[in-house]
């Protein structure tokens, strides 16, 4: 099977030399391996990320000589898949719906070593038919990853991470993962920032 490289960028401002660099990277590097390239659009953030900039970023990289596999993923056509996702990871207690709202949140948190807050977890022992009924009942929530239940990392260390904001459907974490998991990436080449 050969391997899968993609490039992603998010469409809230134009693409930099960075991008160009890292975009250029990843096709060589699909070229060398026998692979393929593709390109998703991760505008799961519809407050930032615009339609002008997402055609602007495929006009650059066509502009740069890339060529890629179609059609490009864009993230927001695809919000059902991420809840599903959800669902399948709710179903499976790897994640909990958490009610506290943003002010709420950072009260309840501990602090780590390196100051930023840790959440508590004050929501990972409601049921989850106490949580389908506030759910139900329409109350706000986001998801978090049960990381008292992940054995690779404990809690203490990384806190629940949010995978999914109320307003936003998503985060970054559960939909590049989910789209890498559907696209059958492989390779991610990133840089040393991330």
């Amino acid at each position: 099977m050969s391997p899968v490289f993609r490039f992603a960028p998010s469409p809230n401002g134009h693409l930099h030399l960075g991008h160009a660099y890292s975009a250029l990277l990843n096709a060589r590097m699909a070229a060398e391996a026998g692979g393929r390239l593709l390109i998703r659009i991760e505008d799961t953030d519809q407050t930032r990320c615009t339609t002008e900039f997402t055609r602007d970023a495929l006009e650059d990289l066509a502009w740069l000589g890339l060529e890629w596999e179609q059609p490009v993923r864009i993230q927001s056509e695809h919000m059902a898949d991420y809840h599903a996702m959800l669902e399948k990871l709710w179903a499976l207690s790897a994640i909990y719906p958490c009610f506290c709202s943003r002010k709420e949140a950072p009260r309840l948190a501990a602090i780590d070593p390196d100051g930023q807050p840790l959440y508590a977890g004050k929501c990972r022992s409601i049921s989850q038919e106490e949580a389908q009924k506030r759910i139900t009942c329409g109350m706000s929530h986001g998801w978090r990853i049960d990381m008292s239940a992940a054995g690779d990392a404990p809690a203490s260390v990384w806190g629940d991470v949010v995978i999914a904001k109320p307003r936003l459907g998503s985060s970054y974490h559960i939909a590049v993962v989910t789209d890498d998991a559907l696209q059958g990436v492989s390779h991610v080449v990133r840089g040393k920032d991330i």
